[in-house]
């Protein structure tokens, strides 16, 4: 493991550039250093917080008391033909399905071109979402009708809090258990792990069943969707990604859905960027913050940005929403204030 860092500003180290210091911070670079990082923060009784890609995250302005663990695997090396070679990511091959297992701190993108490289379908509507296996996991990362746990079986986790309890079945002593993907409670851009009962738990690996598919149409509709999304937003800009989540028609009330066109639900769903156009959110501003000219749930970092400022504007972005159409607009980024 990496030496233990001080005072750290976290701002660098996410896609929207906000954020103070940490009084504690180290990258880890496998399953087994980011248990030991936490086992540290436990034996010292520091808060943690784990990042990845930085994506979907906000950080306050003040400091973090505690310590901030970043897991990312770099450099990494795969041979499909040779899978011991790593153990980043294996795949056994059936008739019509494959199993592949994946460490959660290796790059989304990465896991998408080596499924489609092999012909395995279910994963490249997700491609050029930023962020690693891990996070997307936890926020139920999904585009275009796709969602990752669509195709996942199941998710070893870390729970500290398990150190110290009994072992029932499924548990070990090393607070290591695989849940399955019922017991991860997906929902739309949720997951147990996002819930306060599961927030401690760390996504380790990850088991995916995907089917075979063919290779050429498979990179054929990754290229269509990574060009679809270039062309909304550069991804040099300093933005964590969609602000705020699509509304569920299921649920809402008459009243609401008759204030805004049907024609835009795409999916059972409303895009909150079709909603935040209408109320006039297109190029709002508050300090170092705005909101993009072109897409309407895109918040933008100029450089000068803080947390504050994310915060106010949302908050007046969420109230003009609610004034129109009667929808109280949630928010797909975690603060971490």
């Amino acid at each position: 493991m990496v030496k233990l860092k001080r005072n750290v500003l976290l701002a660098p180290y996410t896609t929207f550039g906000v954020g103070g210091l940490a009084d504690y911070f180290l990258e880890v670079r496998n399953p087994e250093e980011l248990v030991t990082a936490v086992r540290l923060a436990k034996k010292k009784s520091w808060p943690y917080f784990v990042i990845a890609g930085g994506s979907n995250v906000v950080f306050g302005d003040k400091p973090f008391r505690g310590l901030v663990i970043r897991y990312q695997i770099k450099n990494q090396r795969f041979d499909l033909k040779n899978p011991s070679r790593s153990n980043l990511i294996s795949c056994q091959g059936r008739t019509l399905t494959c199993d592949l297992t994946c460490e959660a701190g290796v790059p989304l993108e990465r896991l998408i071109k080596k499924a489609i490289s092999s012909g395995l379908a279910g994963l490249e509507a997700l491609s050029g979402i930023p962020g690693t296996v891990g996070g997307a996991i936890v926020g139920n990362a999904g585009a275009y009708g796709q969602t990752i746990s669509d195709h996942l079986v199941r998710v070893e986790v870390f729970a500290p809090r398990l150190l110290d309890a009994a072992r029932p079945r499924g548990r070990t002593a090393s607070g290591v258990r695989w849940l399955t993907k019922k017991q991860c409670r997906f929902a739309y851009r949720t997951s147990i792990f996002k819930e306060k009962k599961g927030e401690d738990w760390l996504v380790l690996r990850a088991e995916f069943k995907l089917k075979k598919g063919d290779k050429k149409a498979l990179t054929k509709k990754s290229r269509e969707i990574i060009k679809i999304r270039s062309e909304k937003y550069s991804p040099t800009l300093l933005c964590p990604g969609s602000f705020f989540k699509n509304v569920l028609v299921r649920g809402m009330s008459r009243v609401a859905l008759a204030k805004g066109d049907k024609q835009k639900i795409i999916n059972g769903k409303i895009p909150a960027g079709y909603l935040l156009e209408e109320v006039g959110a297109k190029g709002r501003r508050v300090g170092g913050i705005y909101v993009a000219d072109f897409h309407g749930n895109l918040l933008i970092n100029d450089g000068h940005g803080t947390c504050r400022n994310v915060v106010t504007l949302a908050a007046k972005l969420k109230k003009l929403v609610q004034k129109k159409f009667g929808i109280i607009l949630e928010e797909e980024v975690r603060y971490m204030l």
